[in-house]
């Protein structure tokens, strides 16, 4: 997780619009599936030819067999009804926020639909090993990837409340809800609908749990990125006795990490040494809360924020 993505600097470039400011991929996602889900409706793919189930949706038959492979993404983004993408979208925004927020918007993107396909890719699987000769019922939703992101957060947030249901509960607590209640037909106790695809609902929580453990961030994996902005390092001048100094310094001379205490200011690290700095500093606030850092550890946060500064104040 670059410093590009924190939130302090995410939306820079894009302006300081409503859309940017907070989260703008959850955003996206939400208004992406609302407005498939519209035209699913007008212009009714979800009666003969059946655009909706031959195209769109994931199923062994066309998936695997006519090899349309586009169908792992495309299914997570159609929905069956309203009540469908309503709970999806919802359970998205609440905890997708924060995930997105945490990670930086590539990586919680990366996340997302990397959740959708995986969970959709067990389901295909499953289904075409599992029951080869049954009827081919395709699956839509966002399910597995939103359980995906639902799980992400509990792993980060297992006692944070929320309302589910009129009723407060914590994370954890809804998130046994949400892996136990499609098993219920399972078990020979029947609920509304059987039509729930519960391998790729735990296939998506069991990819958050990887996810995490592995730490499998896009951002790992793709080094020296083109388009990511350059800050500037500013040294400090050399002090003069005979000239006062500024009663408000424009750096800081705080030494932050290094060996034998003769480690650079925070305000000369290259910004290599400062993202991974960074990124030390905010897994410990995942972990233990901002209550739990340093001094230092708090002047680097500090110049972090001072260098996005600087560069949204040299914008033209």
């Amino acid at each position: 997780m670059g410093i590009y993505d924190r939130e302090y600097y995410r939306g820079e470039a894009a302006g300081s619009s409503w859309f940017w400011n907070t989260a703008p991929v959850c955003k996206a996602i939400i208004l992406i599936n609302i407005a498939v889900f519209v035209l699913q409706n007008a212009l009714h793919w979800d009666e003969p030819p059946f655009v909706t189930f031959e195209w769109l949706a994931v199923s062994p038959q066309f998936t695997l067999r006519h090899f349309r492979l586009w169908q792992l993404l495309t299914a997570a983004f159609c929905h069956a009804d309203l009540l469908h993408i309503f709970f999806n979208m919802l359970f998205l925004w609440v905890v997708g926020r924060e995930m997105e927020a945490q990670y930086g918007s590539r990586d919680f993107l990366a996340f997302y639909l990397s959740a959708a396909v995986v969970s959709n890719l067990a389901w295909v699987v499953i289904r075409a090993i599992a029951y080869p000769d049954a009827p081919q019922v395709p699956v839509i939703g966002a399910s597995g990837a939103v359980l995906g992101v639902v799980t992400l957060f509990t792993l980060f947030y297992p006692r944070r409340e929320l309302v589910f249901f009129v009723i407060p509960m914590p994370m954890w607590m809804i998130l046994a809800i949400d892996l136990f209640f499609p098993l219920l037909p399972w078990l020979g106790i029947p609920i509304g609908s059987s039509r729930i695809a519960v391998e790729a609902h735990l296939a998506g929580a069991a990819y958050a749990v990887l996810y995490k453990q592995l730490d499998l961030r896009l951002s790992r994996f793709t080094a020296g990125r083109p388009f990511r902005p350059r800050l500037r390092i500013f040294s400090p001048a050399a002090y003069d006795p005979g000239r006062p100094r500024s009663s408000n310094p424009s750096w800081s001379s705080t030494s932050v990490g290094g060996m034998g205490g003769k480690s650079a200011p925070v305000s000369v690290l290259p910004e290599e040494q400062l993202d991974a700095r960074l990124d030390e500093v905010l897994a410990k606030i995942a972990r233990e809360g901002r209550a739990g850092l340093t001094e230092e550890e708090l002047l680097l946060l500090q110049e972090a924020s001072r260098r996005a500064r600087i560069r949204r104040s040299d914008r033209p």
